[in-house]
């Protein structure tokens, strides 16, 4: 009886499995526009946060944690060639901008870079590269 009560507490005590999370930021070449995506890393790609920045005004789509107007990721898309993610205004009910950035891999070496378009802001080329 207690074998079995110990294996059981073992065995609720190590919970769920671990998935890795990290991050994307991608950035204009003067730094005035940022695109932080935090996300969860499983079969598919998972952005629990996300933050954009242009001059200065913000959005998110967690602004109990980092302040900003309200954003909605819509969907969201990564493979090793690609990452395609749709964000949503308040209402969710037309995309408000879009971020298209496709990966390149050479020896150690990995670039990620494209265009980020917000409506009524302007369109942006941006490096994504940094990975955590």
């Amino acid at each position: 009886m207690q074998r079995a009560a110990l294996t059981l507490a073992m065995l609720l005590a190590a919970g769920g499995p671990c998935h890795a999370s990290g991050g994307i930021d991608c950035t204009d070449t003067s730094g005035d526009v940022s695109v932080q995506l935090s996300s969860g890393h499983q079969d598919t790609l998972s952005i629990f946060r996300a933050v954009v920045t242009i001059n200065g005004e913000s959005w998110s789509s967690d602004t109990s944690v980092v302040p900003g107007a309200p954003l909605i990721v819509g969907q969201a898309f990564e493979n090793d060639g690609m990452l395609l993610v749709d964000f949503l205004g308040e209402s969710a009910g037309s995309v408000i901008a879009s971020l298209r950035a496709f990966n390149a891999t050479e020896e150690d070496t990995f670039v990620s870079a494209g265009v980020f378009t917000f409506k009524g802001k302007g369109a942006w080329a941006v490096d994504c590269s940094i990975r955590e």
